[in-house]
Parts: C-alpha cells; sequence; structure tokens
C-alpha cells in the first residue's frame, strides 16, 4: 500500500524543469528520440532530488542509493529541433519498498505530449539489498504532492520465451555511476529492435519497464525480443539473470 496525501495534511510542490531539443538528441526523423526523453525525465528526477536534499550524493553517506525499479511512459508525439520542453515531476507516494515519482511533459506551447510514473528503490551499496523506505518518512511526507500518477501503474511483465535473439557485451559507455548498465543503455537497446517504420511515423506508444537485476562491465547480455498479443515484448539477460524486461504497444 502507498502512503499518499489523502491522509496527510501536508501540501508540497511540483517541481519544473525546461529542456531543449538538442541536435544531439535527435533521430533521423529531426525528433527527439524516445531515450533522450526518458533520460531527460530521470535527470529532472535527479535534479528535484538533489534539490530536496534527497538524491544519491545525500545518501552516499548511508552507502545507499536511488535505483530505478519500474516505470511506464506514455507518448503520444515528439518535438522537433531546438523547440523547448517542460517537465513536471512530483513524487506522490511511498511504501516500505518503493517511492512513486511522476511526470507530465509539455511541449512549448503548453500542450502535454507525454506522462510517465516511476518506482524507485532505494539500495545499500555495500550489502546490494533494499533499504526500508520508512525510514525516510520525514523526507516523503514533507515532499509528497496530493495527485494520482498521470498514467497507469507499470504493468507485471513475463519473460520471453523463444524470441529472436541478440547479443551486446557491456562496455566502458554503457555503464553509470552506480558501475552497472546504464537504464538509458537499455531503452536504446529496446529501440534499435523496433520496426523503424513506426518510428518514422512518430507512432503514439506506451513503454512498460521492469528492471531485475544488475549488469556489469564485461558482462555479455542477450536481447531477446517477439511480438505477442498486440505488445512487442523484450527481455535483455546476463547469462544467469534477467536484468530488464519490456513491453512496448502502439496507441
Amino acid at each position: 500500500m502507498f502512503v499518499n496525501l489523502l491522509t496527510n495534511p501536508i501540501m508540497a510542490d511540483k517541481a519544473y524543469f525546461t529542456y531543449k531539443v538538442e541536435p544531439q538528441s535527435l533521430d533521423f526523423t529531426s525528433r527527439l528520440k524516445s531515450p533522450a526523453l526518458i533520460m531527460s525525465a530521470l535527470n529532472a528526477a535527479g535534479a528535484d532530488a538533489h534539490n530536496k536534499g534527497f538524491d544519491y550524493v545525500d545518501m552516499e553517506q548511508d552507502d545507499n542509493t536511488w535505483v530505478l525499479s519500474r516505470m511506464a511512459i506514455e507518448v503520444s508525439y515528439r518535438p522537433r529541433q531546438y523547440s523547448d520542453y517542460e517537465i513536471e515531476t512530483w513524487i506522490s507516494g511511498y511504501n516500505r519498498l518503493l517511492s512513486t515519482r511522476n511526470f507530465r511533459i509539455y511541449d512549448e506551447e503548453g500542450k502535454q505530449f507525454a506522462k510517465m510514473t516511476s518506482q524507485w528503490a532505494m539500495l545499500n551499496v555495500k550489502t546490494r539489498s533494499a533499504v526500508d523506505l520508512t525510514r525516510t518518512a520525514d523526507v516523503h511526507d514533507k515532499y509528497m504532492v496530493q495527485e494520482e500518477p498521470p498514467c497507469a501503474a507499470p504493468c507485471r511483465l513475463r519473460g520471453v520465451a523463444e524470441g529472436e535473439e541478440f547479443r551486446h557485451t557491456v562496455r566502458y559507455s554503457d555503464i553509470d555511476f552506480n558501475r552497472h548498465m546504464n537504464t538509458i543503455r537499455y531503452v536504446e537497446m529496446i529501440f534499435d529492435h523496433l520496426p523503424i517504420d513506426a518510428i518514422a511515423e512518430d507512432r503514439p506508444f506506451r513503454l512498460d519497464l521492469h528492471f531485475l537485476h544488475e549488469a556489469v562491465l564485461g558482462e555479455v547480455l542477450t536481447i531477446a525480443t517477439k511480438e505477442e498479443e498486440g505488445k512487442l515484448l523484450f527481455e535483455i539477460s546476463t547469462v544467469e539473470n534477467p536484468c530488464v524486461r519490456a513491453a512496448l504497444c502502439w496507441l
């Protein structure tokens, strides 16, 4: 069960961050790449956590860090080169294991073109075990906003059996400050295996992601994909463990 402000009298403010569609974030359609859009949202989450005093730097003194557990994003269209877009983000609840952070994303005319909800866990970097988030109740209660997530919660995803398979070795450019595979690299791998015509048409979509296990430098990943019940399913795994499962459907 997630705690929310229906039972909590404290009222917090949302945070807002503005970004520009720079040339390096474009794809061949001259629109913002979907992985770059997701990266901007995660950057906004990090900036908001930093401004409120509970980002990974603040957690390091206790050997803790934030890790993304699940997320879902729905995108109606992607803005073009040099246009501005604004990300609105807020925390709506938490329980013992997960904190929920939400996003609405607007173009420069104020029209919403994407929405996202994400669930984060806190991990102790020495024990590699989850931290009980009730220990952060004072921070969460102070900054929660009384507004429901803008889209349905991330789905539970099954593994991919007997799908088409590809291989990738984790390299320097894949890893982040936690020394494991960067979230956006997984997303880029998924988009690399989408039908190019659908990307060219800028079709609306929903993407669900479930992060299960860390991949580290030098490990060989298997990327399995197949279509099932109108969805494109993905599973990215090491030899021993599934790392990420994803499902994409066109809206």
